[in-house]
């Protein structure tokens, strides 16, 4: 298939699923602005009034989440989008990993709604200077999480197809991943001897990273975000292959 058809079926597929997405919901797509603004103001309010912890630690904490959500929801949703779409492979010939795409597209539409206003939430609650120039690498990092996204949710939503425990091994990964990123502590936090393992998970580097441009003024953690874009490559190179090789197979293995 030509790749500008390949895209044209993810760019027009992403559209869809966006307008679908909107149309469920009474308020539309003012709904993907509205519940993050309301989930800033519950954690300003829990953090700040009921735990006396300052504004700034609030922010950092919401940087965290919103970058790991980003990422665990998005792998968790694609994992299921080819087996969700079998009844269309069944009578059209497409590239299996079209479908985790679409799903990525979506999501990560999602949250650059729910980012900016974060941002603007930061704007207005945050003690800290603007950070000023910093804010040119902002794209560079998103950049760095989005192909860490991609190259684990294509073979995870194979993986998913053949194979119905996927979800729940990748359940439990994701859940222990969360806690071990530093979304809820800095990397001064973690013991020397141990800081190795934790820049492991790219996570890790990449939320620091967020929060070095957004919350200290400083650039992002360029090594931490070489290892992700080099790891996600090499990753996203075994998922195609992988892609390729069972492109034919998949649906005479999901029938059985």
């Amino acid at each position: 298939m030509q790749l500008s058809r390949l895209w044209g079926i993810v760019f027009y597929r992403t559209l869809a699923g966006i307008k679908a997405e909107g149309r469920q919901n009474y308020l539309g797509y003012f709904w993907y602005l509205l519940e993050p603004a309301l989930s800033t103001a519950i954690f300003y309010f829990a953090f700040s009034h009921v735990m006396g912890r300052g504004v700034e630690y609030v922010i950092f904490l919401l940087i965290g989440l919103t970058a790991w959500q980003w990422y665990e929801g998005t792998c968790l949703a694609a994992a299921t989008a080819i087996k969700a779409k079998l009844h269309i492979l069944q009578h059209f010939d497409l590239p299996k990993h079209i479908f985790p795409l679409v799903t990525i597209l979506v999501s990560t539409w999602k949250f650059l709604c729910i980012f900016f206003v974060l941002i603007a939430g930061y704007l207005l609650l945050g003690k800290n200077p603007w950070p000023g120039w910093n804010l040119v690498w902002l794209p560079l990092i998103l950049a760095c999480q989005l192909l860490l996204i991609v190259s684990t949710s294509i073979p995870l939503a194979i993986s998913a197809t053949y194979f119905n425990d996927t979800l729940t091994l990748a359940s439990t990964v994701f859940r222990i991943l969360f806690f071990v990123s530093g979304i809820y502590f800095s990397a001064d936090k973690v013991p020397a001897q141990l800081l190795g393992a934790f820049y492991a998970n790219p996570m890790a580097g990449i939320i620091e990273s967020y929060r070095h441009v957004l919350l200290d003024r400083q650039p992002p953690n360029f090594p931490a975000l070489l290892y992700c874009a080099l790891a996600s490559g090499a990753w996203l190179g075994v998922g195609l292959l992988f892609s390729a090789y069972v492109n034919r197979r998949i649906l005479k293995h999901a029938s059985l």
